[in-house]
């Protein structure tokens, strides 16, 4: 980390307990494995200042878990909640049938085309933007562990990177896996754009 510059640390939640779906807003937990590999990569970090999470269980409960273990400070931020897939959001793919044409167009163009009573991708996307620009007001020249979603860490990216959020290739081609870590560093002085350190390292015995 840049000398009093700020660190933000994304971290993917682990895999979840429950059957193949869409999960958005729907509070599942994690599975056994799930908390394995998040634990396993948090042991290689160096420890943060401070922990900030999404309110969703699968985020939670381990933030919470992990601020009580290194006696650190919490904040669980609303905006950082993942994507809602409306009245597809976490309902078994085996049970989705009559919805696949409305599953194949949103894949296929998720900008364009709109599941069900779900978050437009243009409103996560300003919601995301908006709670990144508080976060990197609030918790400047910080160590920080964000744990979070893997479409808020894709929305976020977004906000850094040139590219295109609105093509659906941001989408497939990019690929945030469960447990994964993505790191952004901002140096200390004005006009300082944020960098990129690494973008979906895997919980491994590589050192960071």
């Amino acid at each position: 980390m840049p000398s009093k510059g700020s660190q933000f640390d994304l971290l993917r939640h682990g895999q979840v307990d429950g059957p193949a779906a869409l999960y958005g807003t729907t509070d599942v937990e994690l599975s056994a494995q799930g908390w394995h590999s998040v634990r396993h990569q948090v042991s290689q970090l160096k420890r943060p200042q401070q922990l900030i999470c999404s309110p969703l269980k699968r985020c939670r409960l381990f933030a919470q878990t992990l601020a009580q273990e290194w006696q650190l400070p919490l904040h669980i931020e609303p905006g950082l909640r993942e994507f809602d897939f409306g009245l597809l959001d976490g309902i078994p793919f085996d049970q989705l049938n009559e919805h696949w044409p409305h599953l194949a167009a949103f894949g296929q163009n998720p900008f364009v085309h709109h599941l069900p009573q779900a978050e437009t991708l243009a409103d996560f996307n300003q919601r995301i933007a908006n709670c990144w620009q508080k976060l990197t007001e609030k918790f400047a020249k910080q160590h920080n562990l964000v744990i979070c979603h893997g479409g808020v860490i894709r929305q976020i990216l977004a906000q850094l990177l040139p590219v295109k959020w609105q093509e659906p290739d941001w989408y497939s081609q990019l690929q945030v896996p469960y447990a994964s870590l993505s790191r952004i560093t901002i140096a200390d002085y004005e006009e300082a754009k944020p960098v990129i350190q690494f973008i979906a390292k895997p919980a491994s015995n590589e050192a960071l």
